[in-house]
């Protein structure tokens, strides 16, 4: 028998966010650290579109420099 930490539709809901949230924080803090002084600029509606590209290029299979 199965041992969920919540339930059997509630455990993959849960683990989809919070891999999306661990990919946008990591996104967030490569650009703050790419360009510290626009620090402030950067919210989530750059990390989204970055976000996209970036899944937009593997998926065409540019591996590079991703």
């Amino acid at each position: 028998m199965a041992v969920y930490l919540l339930s059997r539709v509630g455990d993959p809901i849960f683990a989809l966010t919070m891999g999306i949230a661990a990919a946008f924080s990591r996104i967030r803090r490569d650009q703050i650290e790419k360009t510290p002084d626009k620090a402030s600029e950067i919210g989530y509606g750059t990390v989204v579109q970055l976000g996209q590209r970036r899944l937009q290029r593997w998926w065409n299979g540019d591996f590079q420099d991703l």
